[in-house]
Formats: structure tokens, C-alpha cells, sequence
């Protein structure tokens, strides 16, 4: 079988020197020392196959090297392993894929062999041997297989497909194709799947997909709970630019291609009221959503969108909204002095952290002339060890107390002001200080009065 392969070789080789001189059968023959019907016989079995070309001159045979790319070479070009063997398992041809992919130099060696007898783990696995030999034997076999080799860990997958070789006997060809890549990727696809199946499912986001038309085309059960709806089927298809008051929004950004985030409102009441959907959720809902593309099996635009409910946080900073302007209101409105400080220097002083407007008017001093000052570096003239050892009382103990009236500075116009000090929810510590200078004077003149009425 060596033989045979050689001498074709040795025609072809022949051929391709001569090129593009055409050469008898005769001359062929003589030229390599081989009988003219067995010359013949190759150059045959040559042209059948596309490697050498025929023409006619008179009752003479010319042959010459093809122009055309023979069949055999085809397979050289693609990346599957090709061999073909014939009834008797044995190698009649491989392409270069085989050699290079069982790591084979010469590309002479297997021809011949029982495709058995290569040392190849693939060809010496028991199902393939029987699917071969079944082919052989006309029975039915199966057109695919698929092998792991246990050395390489490589998975193949295994055509096989009846021809005849060029001498007319039965032949079969096997194709192998490396997929360990493709699977390990189709693996890592049905996980990544599984994973986003598990999210979709588990996520406490609510998720909506939705097409161009804005019509939902499917949603999680965290959307369902959201929106206060039970029954899946009332939600698709429903549109969900109908759904929020934000629609001109998200239309504009999905207009230019662009994913972005915003707040979202649902009016719960009035999509009751206009039968778009039987919302369990009264009142108005916000919230926090993005919106994306995505990418289509169908080719299609579709969209996605995943929002949080934020309704209790955004409730809550309305009310506190609203209760500092409240509070601001009162701190600026009333008549009393507020002064408001924090403990600084282990209790030794006190930062000044705000003044409303009436303390400003009773201690004739600015706003900003006071705030991040330290109270007794300010006012030394305060009696410090009282007011100090009171403020550290009511910061420890958070039992509110009332100071004996006292002076900030020591002057006959400086105000007498008596104060209610207690602890704030911040830390801090709030004064409500009162002007008493007129009830400090009537005081003094009356026991003045008394004074002289018993003397």
C-alpha cells in the first residue's frame, strides 16, 4: 500500500517538472520505470481525483499537472480532521487538520495503517470500532458520535459518511470536530442563563421588559408586588408609558439610544379609576428606576426597567422637609432667644452651632459674628462655673433645667435673661432665654418702696 502511494506521488512530482509540457502514458512509464498499464491505472485514479488534467491527441493520452485545486486538497483548507480508510479500517487519506491536530510529521507514516493500530485514543474507543465495523458490515450505524478523550480532556464530535474511494472499493470518511471550546461556552451560557433566571425570579427590584410601543412584554413577580398586582396576565401588554407620570422622560431617553436613571411616579388611584390596571397600592408610589436596551432574539427593540419603591423614603423626606421649614419657622418667628450649642474641650467650653433672630435683637450682636464661636470665650463676662457645671448636668443627665437669670455682659444696659436649657435629639443643647429685666427692676423698686414706708 506504501508502494502505491509512492508511485502516485512520484506521477505527480513528474508531472509538476514537466509542467506545462504534456506527457504520454507512455513516456511516463518509461521515464519512472513502471509497466505503461500500471501508469495508466494512476494516471486514472489522478484525474478522477483532480490532480492531473487529460486532453486527447489523436489516439493519444497527454496528461499534465491540474490548474484546478484537486479534491483531496479541498480538505486541507477546512479546520475539521478529516481521514478516510477503506473496508478494512486502514488510512487511505487524512488532511492536514489530522496531522496537525495528532501532532504526526510525516504525513506518509499512518497512510496504509488500520486506522486502529495509530496509537490514537480516539480510533481504539469500543463504540466507534463497532460503529465502523457496523458501516462495514451494512448494517445501521449511527451518522454522529460524540467522544471525550480521557487523556485530554477534549470533547469531539464525530461524523461519519459511506463513499468510495477512487478505485471504486467502499470507503467511509470520518469527520472530527473539536467543540470543547463551544461547550464549555454553551455551559457557561446555560449557567450565566440559570443565574439571570435565578435574579429575574429572586430579585426584590421590580423588572419590566417592554418594546418600542412601551407594551410590557414581560415582568418579575417583584414588579407584580410592586405594583400591587396578583395576576400576571393583567400586566403584559399593558403600556407602560400609562403606567408612570414621567412618560415623556423615559420616551426621550430611549429616543436617543441612551440607558439612564430617574424617578418614577405611580398614581395608584387614578390608573384604578382609568382601568388600567386593579392596583391593590392606593395614593401615589415613587420610584427609583433605570432603563436599559437590550439585545432581541427577534431583532426587534426591547427595553428594559428596574425599579425600587422609595415611596416611604420619599414620604419621609417630604415630612422632614417639612418639619425643618416648620421648625425653622418657629426657631425664627419666636419672640424668645434660641441659642443653640454643642460640648466642646471634655465639657470645658461650648461651640455656638446657631442663634435664632430674637436673641440676635436681645444680645445686640450678629448672627454670624457668633456661630462656631466658643460660648465663654464670647461672654467671659458669664458666671462660667455655674452655666458650665448646669450645661454638663443636662448633657449627662438629659433632665432639662432652669438657670437663675444672669448677665451675658456686665453692664447697667446688658439684659437679665433667665433660660431653660435641655437636650436636643442631635446632641446638642437647646436655651429658650427670656428677657426679665423689666420684671428684675419693678422688683427692686417695690422692695425700695418698702423700704421707705418703714422708715
Amino acid at each position: 500500500m506504501e508502494s502505491y502511494q509512492d508511485t502516485l506521488t512520484n506521477i505527480r512530482e513528474y508531472l509538476q517538472e514537466k509542467h506545462p509540457q504534456k506527457i504520454s502514458i507512455s513516456a511516463i512509464s518509461r521515464n519512472l520505470g513502471i509497466h505503461r498499464s500500471t501508469a495508466s491505472k494512476y494516471l486514472e485514479i489522478l484525474r478522477l481525483n483532480g490532480q492531473v488534467t487529460m486532453c486527447c491527441y489523436g489516439k493519444s493520452k497527454l496528461y499534465t499537472i491540474s490548474d484546478r485545486i484537486p479534491t483531496t486538497s479541498l480538505f486541507d483548507c477546512i479546520n475539521e480532521i478529516i481521514v478516510i480508510i477503506d473496508s478494512n479500517s486502514r488510512i487511505l487519506m487524512a488532511n492536514k487538520s489530522f496531522f496537525s491536530k495528532f501532532n504526526i510529521k510525516n504525513e506518509r507514516e499512518p497512510i496504509g495503517k488500520n486506522i486502529q493500530e495509530t496509537g490514537l485514543d480516539i480510533f481504539s474507543d469500543i463504540a466507534i470500532q463497532k460503529n465502523i465495523d457496523r458501516m462495514v458490515q451494512g448494517k445501521t450505524f449511527l451518522d454522529d458520535m460524540l467522544h471525550l478523550d480521557d487523556k485530554t480532556n477534549r470533547i469531539y464530535a464525530i461524523k461519519f459518511i459511506p463513499t468510495v474511494s477512487h478505485d471504486g472499493n467502499q470507503s467511509i470518511m470520518i469527520s472530527l470536530n473539536d467543540i470543547t471550546d463551544q461547550k464549555q461556552t454553551e455551559e457557561a451560557l446555560s449557567i450565566s442563563d440559570e443565574k439571570l433566571r435565578t435574579i429575574f425570579k429572586r430579585v426584590p427590584s421590580g423588572i419590566l421588559f417592554f418594546n418600542e410601543e412601551g407594551n410590557i412584554i414581560n415582568a418579575n413577580a417583584a414588579a407584580l408586588s410592586l405594583l400591587g398586582i396578583e395576576d400576571y396576565h393583567e400586566l403584559i401588554g399593558t403600556n407602560l408609558f400609562n403606567l408612570v407620570c414621567q412618560k415623556d422622560k423615559i420616551k426621550k431617553g430611549l429616543m436617543y439610544g441612551k440607558a439612564g436613571g430617574t424617578e418614577i411616579t405611580c398614581d395608584f388611584d387614578l390608573l384604578k379609576r382609568d382601568n388600567i390596571i386593579s392596583s391593590s397600592r392606593s395614593g401615589r408610589g415613587y420610584f427609583e428606576a433605570a432603563f436599559t436596551h437590550i439585545a432581541s432574539e427577534t431583532g426587534s427593540q426591547e427595553f428594559a426597567l428596574l425599579f425600587m419603591d422609595v415611596t416611604t423614603d420619599r414620604m419621609a423626606k417630604i415630612e422632614l422637609k417639612f418639619n425643618e421649614s416648620r421648625y425653622r419657622s418657629f426657631f425664627n418667628g419666636t419672640c424668645t432667644g434660641v441659642l443653640i450649642y454643642q460640648p466642646a474641650d471634655k465639657g470645658d467650653d461650648f461651640i455656638i452651632k446657631d442663634v435664632n433672630n430674637a436673641l440676635e435683637i436681645i444680645l445686640q450682636v450678629k448672627k454670624e459674628e457668633l456661630i462656631g464661636k466658643k460660648l465663654f470665650e464670647e461672654f467671659p463676662d458669664l458666671p462660667i462655673n455655674s452655666v458650665r457645671e448646669a450645661l454638663n448636668r443636662v448633657d449627662n443627665t438629659e433632665i432639662p433645667e432652669i438657670v437663675p437669670p444672669l448677665q451675658y455682659i456686665k453692664n447697667e444696659n446688658s439684659p437679665w435673661l433667665t433660660h431653660f436649657i435641655f437636650k436636643l435629639p442631635t446632641g446638642e443643647i437647646a436655651s429658650f432665654m427670656m428677657d426679665i429685666s423689666k420684671e428684675l427692676s419693678k422688683e427692686v423698686t417695690s422692695q425700695k418702696v418698702h423700704v421707705n414706708c418703714f422708715t
